[in-house]
């Protein structure tokens, strides 16, 4: 009987039961043509009509925030006002404010603020360090229409410590200090950017390995400087006051050249990704390409070291070389700014330096990388410590600038026979005469690092 009643049911019906199901409406299907049912060309439109495009809901795009307005719910665990872009200044605090101004100036740098006995920091700043650091992210009031936005903080006195770990980690940090012990009457204390810390500027102590330069680097290639014909490299340990300078050809000998001296920094005038000659793992910083013209960083280098000409440097048959090192020179005048004022002659005494010594191939010999990894000279191969290796067999120095200076022998062995002689020389009359050698120690045993005290004075 049920199915006598399917035979009697229309197929309109059955169309529109279709329909029902399925949200849509159905085309009715064509009626038979004659005895033979459906022909051929009907088939043939009918299935060049499926299958049918389905409707989808078009999703509207989220709107971009107006500047000081509502920004949209963000991603994730972060909270409203997680970026200090996001806000109006007009309507922050005054300290925010500030800032917010400091902020936009040093992008690219995580920015301690101090307010009374403490640094602070908001934003994305504060999200990145509680994270980091391992701190509590509190919030502070920015005003009846922001409300509080995400800060933490450090105790000043525990500053240094908190910064050789940013430091260690790859970061710049840019210190707002206090100016003034009180302020003027009706008027907020005055703070500035008093210091600026990246891997190759530190002084400080604490974050210096002692035994070790701290080498910073500057990059000028011949071209558009993505890769090579010739280069110049200048190399600078702030520390110490070490400076200089060199020009060859060949980005395998730039990548060699970098891989031997592990850098803390390395800055050139580009942007984008890391190039081919940049080993892996260094930290590297682009500039603008202003300071590594050859005019302006003449300009720096007489200024800087108070010369009326060039030509004593040596630096006239290396144009790349003279280049780099006045992109360095100006780098190193913008991570140490001046609290007031100073006149252009005077700018330059943040930093002491030697002059810019130029160095050629020929004069040690180059050991690539793969070599030095073999040989085991400052490290071993298996973990990369200095337990087990040449220098920690050899290294018997009384002072850290005796165990910098023998690692530099090692790392770099001289190639001219009479400059080996020499040395050997005085290491033999070191040998022979031991009350000679037992009395050099007792005097430098508690000598302190005079190199690096004297750049720090």
């Amino acid at each position: 009987m049920a199915r006598d009643v399917q035979q009697q049911l229309p197929l309109s019906d059955d169309a529109s039961l279709q329909g029902d199901l399925f949200g849509g409406e159905v085309a009715p299907a064509p009626e038979p043509e004659g005895e033979g049912g459906l022909d051929e060309q009907t088939l043939l439109a009918d299935a060049s009509a499926r299958p049918r495009a389905r409707r989808r809901p078009s999703v509207p795009k989220p709107a971009e925030p107006e500047r000081g307005g509502e920004p949209p719910e963000p991603d994730g665990d972060l909270p409203r006002w997680h970026h200090h872009s996001l806000v109006d200044p007009a309507a922050l605090t005054p300290v925010l404010r500030h800032y917010v101004e400091l902020k936009a100036a040093h992008p690219d740098r995580v920015l301690l603020y101090r307010l009374g006995d403490f640094f602070e920091f908001f934003f994305e700043d504060a999200i990145l360090l509680s994270r980091l650091l391992e701190l509590t992210l509190t919030g502070k009031d920015a005003g009846k229409a922001l409300g509080r936005v995400p800060m933490a903080g450090i105790p000043h006195h525990a500053a240094e410590r908190y910064c050789a770990d940013l430091v260690r980690r790859g970061l710049s940090v840019a210190l707002c200090d206090q100016l003034e012990a009180t302020p003027a009457k009706g008027a907020l204390l005055r703070r500035g950017i008093t210091r600026v810390l990246t891997p190759g500027t530190v002084l400080e102590e604490g974050m210096l390995a002692a035994r070790r330069n701290n080498w910073l680097c500057a990059v000028v290639l011949d071209g558009d400087g993505s890769h090579a014909g010739r280069w110049g490299l200048a190399v600078a340990d702030v520390s110490t006051g070490e400076f200089r300078v060199t020009e060859r050809g060949g980005s395998g000998s730039l990548h060699q050249e970098l891989l031997q001296l592990e850098p803390a920094e390395v800055v050139w005038p580009g942007l984008g990704d890391a190039p081919a000659w940049c080993p892996e793992g260094l930290r590297l910083t682009p500039l603008a390409r202003t300071p590594f013209e050859a005019t302006e960083a003449a300009a720096l280098l007489r200024r800087r070291f108070r010369l009326a000409s060039l030509d004593g440097l040596g630096l006239g048959e290396a144009p790349l070389a003279l280049r780099a090192a006045g992109g360095l020179l100006a780098y190193l005048d913008t991570t140490q700014p001046e609290p007031e004022p100073a006149p252009a002659t005077e700018s330059a005494a943040a930093i002491p330096l030697e002059r810019p010594r130029l160095w050629h191939a020929g004069d040690q010999l180059v050991l690539d990388a793969q070599t030095r990894r073999n040989l085991e000279l400052t490290r071993t191969q298996l973990g990369g410590a200095l337990q087990g290796s040449l220098l920690w067999a050899l290294d018997r120095t009384a002072t850290a600038m005796g165990g910098r200076c023998l690692r530099r022998w090692i790392e770099a062995p001289l190639v001219d026979r009479a400059a080996i002689q020499e040395r050997q020389e005085a290491v033999s009359e070191l040998v022979e005469q031991r009350p000679l050698r037992l009395g050099l120690r007792r005097l430098l045993r508690p000598m302190g690092d005079l190199e690096r005290l004297a750049g720090r004075a």
